[in-house]
């Protein structure tokens, strides 16, 4: 394990956690360790860092000789990070680069921020980039769609996250916890299972056990997908009855067709029209979706 930056040299001054932003602050070093090794960083990498909070994995970050882009929504954590990684302490910019250091401030919320502009325009990066963050509960599922939206950007992702969300991720069809984010990442990245957080590792302790799991972000889709906004459509329609028999969603989909109908297509493409959604692996999924499509066409001509 490679030594991280001696922590004296950036202090750390304790700040109140926002409930309503779901901030627990990361403080074990034996678990930032673990993070930095598990996403490796080669030097002179840019690495984005979502919700960098007091600055702990951006401090180990930088020690690995990486150019970390933090992105922060918390007003009341702008000025300390700035003040920590060497920012001008009174700018109001909602970007800068700290002179002479690998470090930049990105002032706002990452669900909202331009990744291409950030990226491709004002960066001019030409490799993709890393991901890796704790980041807060509330939203992980948005911020992993979003990642996978924009996946032509990123590398690998190694985020921190609530063992739930985690067991999610790595179901299987069938299982309880199978649903739209394991269809979802499952079709984009590789996942690497990583390693358990205690809640003690943080401050204030969450009420649950996390998991930092590592996504690599394949540069085609695991199965080839005819149009990704109605597989999308399919798969939240599902996951938003999972309990209810995939002919219920579908007719929300296929509006011009009757139920027969439907049930008659669903027989003839080999799906069972009182089959569960959560039965279906991701490639029934991508194939029914596809099918889905044709029969929309055929209906509207």
């Amino acid at each position: 394990m490679k030594p991280l930056l001696n922590q004296s040299a950036f202090k750390i001054s304790p700040r109140r956690a926002k409930k309503r932003l779901g901030q627990h602050f990361l403080r074990d070093q034996g678990v930032i360790a673990r993070i930095i090794d598990l996403a490796a960083p080669e030097p002179g990498e840019t690495v984005l860092e979502i919700g960098p909070g007091e600055g702990v994995l951006t401090a180990a970050l930088l020690a690995r000789g990486s150019k970390v882009v933090a992105v922060e929504t918390d007003k009341d954590l702008w000025q300390p990070l700035a003040e920590r990684f060497g920012l001008n302490k009174t700018t109001n910019s909602l970007s800068e680069t700290a002179p002479g250091t690998n470090f930049r401030l990105e002032q706002g919320d990452f669900l909202k921020l331009d990744l291409e502009q950030l990226f491709l325009h004002e960066l001019k990066l030409s490799t993709p980039v890393a991901v890796v963050a704790n980041i807060p509960y509330q939203i992980t599922t948005p911020i992993l769609f979003r990642l996978i939206k924009y996946r032509h950007l990123f590398s690998r992702a190694i985020l921190m996250m609530q063992e739930e969300v985690a067991a999610r991720i790595m179901a299987v069809p069938g299982g309880r916890d199978y649903g739209r984010l394991t269809v979802g990442v499952g079709i984009h990245c590789d996942t690497d299972p990583g390693f358990k957080v205690a809640p003690g590792a943080f401050s204030p302790p969450p009420k649950v056990w996390s998991r930092v799991l590592r996504f690599e972000f394949l540069s085609q889709p695991r199965y080839k997908i005819a149009d990704q906004e109605l597989f999308d459509r399919l798969i939240l329609a599902f996951f938003s009855q999972r309990r209810k028999q995939i002919i219920n969603p579908l007719r929300g989909l296929l509006t011009n067709l009757k139920r027969d109908e439907i049930c008659e297509q669903l027989v003839a493409s080999g799906f069972a029209p009182d089959a569960r959604p959560a039965t279906l692996a991701p490639e029934e999924m991508v194939r029914l979706a596809d099918c889905v499509g044709e029969w929309a066409k055929i209906s509207s001509s």
